[in-house]
């Protein structure tokens, strides 16, 4: 069997994108195991997102649908939305591109999703922002601001009409060339760069855990989060240091490391972490995140772990980790989140699972990609899509008469499809309505009947959106 870790750690150092090794490693010979990978749909051959499995769904979920970005295995890119069942409720295609950062946000006080596209080479990114409407309307494309290439890591929107993205410059030093990471806060309505915040400016190379690639490019530092705090400074995660900064909001300078080889913290039992991802800071001074653990292995095992930080003993406990049986090992990517409910939702990275867990540590939830499948972050939240584009509609001939095959990409409210037949346009009888019961319904059409057409309804029967009328042949 071929070692995934390895395989990937390589490309990388050979220049390979994710997308790219994504699909050298689906080829590999013995790695994709046998069974069912991609969707196929009668009304969306446009659309191939990969099948989620889900293994345990348990009664305690918090709210929300789940939010992935498949950049390798089986199927397309893109943004995908999944329910509890793994049924499809949302996919949009941007392949040759891969996407990530998908979540939901506030944009203009109104609810919207965001999310980063573009390509990614040895583990960076060159591509841009876009905010979507609940239509799925494209509102605002954007890029970091002074020209700098705009990085996969992070795009969050602030409660105050900002973005956090993430950017990064070439430097060179003695023996090649650094990578310089970047952080910047974006005006939304101007784009104007409000905070920018260069690693070389704060942190020496000396803190790094990596050193040149065979290629004479040293990626030292590595920032794969951002978050601005209520007193006005930052949170920076930075994998390849093996720690997390709180910078100075108006001077950039360093207030604190946790972790890494200069932390301002003492490490209790437990709380160590190497090549972790997606450092958030949550009430109570409590600080999650995910530790990768591995490219080279540190940790035993990949884990989501929330830590109590005491900031004025300047001492770090373990409040509470989550492990998977059987055990996960990401070399990268991966994502703890802590949701309203106080369950914990863990993606995996580079391993193709995601899982939920109450805050005792109890499994809820299960969910996997097919094999070869990763996500760069797996998070959940509510939704309530509204799609601008009429439902879609296909018949295929069958033995007694024909199937109408239906569905919405994007629609969260649709409950049944009330089937509508006719001998004429414009001459349409309604007949029965049935649920709703994957991304494609089918409804049965008896003999004789020469159009048939479906409208969509809601929980209380309400029309939400019709299908144009189908000839059956």
């Amino acid at each position: 069997m071929l070692d995934r870790g390895l395989f990937l750690k390589r490309a990388a150092a050979a220049g390979i994108g994710l997308s790219q090794a994504g699909r050298a490693l689906d080829a590999a010979a013995g790695y994709v195991k046998p069974g069912p990978r991609v969707h196929a749909y009668e009304t969306r051959p446009d659309l191939r997102p990969p099948i989620v499995s889900v293994l345990r769904n348990e009664p305690g979920t918090a709210p929300g649908l789940l939010f992935i970005t498949p950049v390798s295995g089986p199927g397309g890119r893109g943004p995908l939305i999944v329910d509890n069942t793994g049924d499809i409720v949302y996919f949009h295609t941007t392949r040759p591109v891969v996407a990530t950062n998908f979540r939901v946000a506030i944009y203009q006080k109104q609810p919207v999703l965001t999310w980063w596209e573009g390509r990614s080479q040895t583990g960076l990114g060159v591509g841009g922002h876009v905010i979507v409407d609940q239509n799925y309307k494209v509102v605002k494309r954007f890029q970091a601001g002074h020209r700098h290439p705009s990085d996969l890591h992070e795009f969050l929107l602030t409660d105050r009409g900002t973005a956090l993205v993430t950017a990064w410059e070439m430097k060179e030093v003695t023996g090649g060339r650094v990578v310089n990471g970047i952080a910047q806060e974006l005006d939304l309505a101007t784009g104007r760069v409000l905070f920018e915040w260069k690693s070389l400016d704060h942190v020496p190379l000396e803190e790094s855990h990596t050193g040149f690639d065979p290629n004479g490019r040293w990626d030292y530092f590595h920032i794969n989060s951002i978050e601005r705090l209520i007193d006005g400074h930052y949170l920076i995660s930075a994998r390849n240091t093996w720690a997390i900064y709180k910078i100075d909001g108006e001077t950039g300078a360093v207030i604190w490391r946790l972790g890494g080889k200069k932390s301002d913290f003492t490490m209790g039992p437990g709380t160590r972490f190497a090549w972790q991802h997606d450092a958030r800071l949550h009430p109570g001074n409590l600080l999650s995140l995910f530790d990768d653990g591995g490219d080279p292995r540190v940790q035993p095992q990949s884990k989501g772990m929330v830590l109590h930080l005491d900031v004025k003993r300047m001492h770090a406990t373990l409040h509470r980790s989550y492990v998977h049986h059987p055990p996960m090992r990401a070399h990268a990517l991966g994502s703890t989140q802590v949701l309203p409910n106080g369950n914990v939702l863990v993606g995996w990275g580079t391993a193709p699972y995601f899982t939920e867990y109450t805050d005792g540590g109890r499994v809820v939830f299960d969910a996997r990609l097919p094999e070869g499948g990763q996500s760069y972050r797996v998070l959940r939240f509510p939704w309530t899509g509204k799609p601008n584009l009429p439902p879609a509609a296909k018949a295929r001939r069958h033995a007694a008469g024909h199937l109408l095959h239906v569905s919405w990409n994007g629609a969260t409210e649709v409950k049944q499809w009330q089937l509508e037949l006719g001998q004429a346009v414009g001459q349409f009888e309604v007949e029965r309505a049935v649920p709703r019961t994957h991304f494609e319904t089918k409804i049965q059409v008896p003999a004789g009947v020469k159009y048939a057409r479906a409208t969509a309804l809601d929980g209380s029967g309400a029309p939400l959106g019709r299908t144009k009328a189908v000839r059956l042949e």
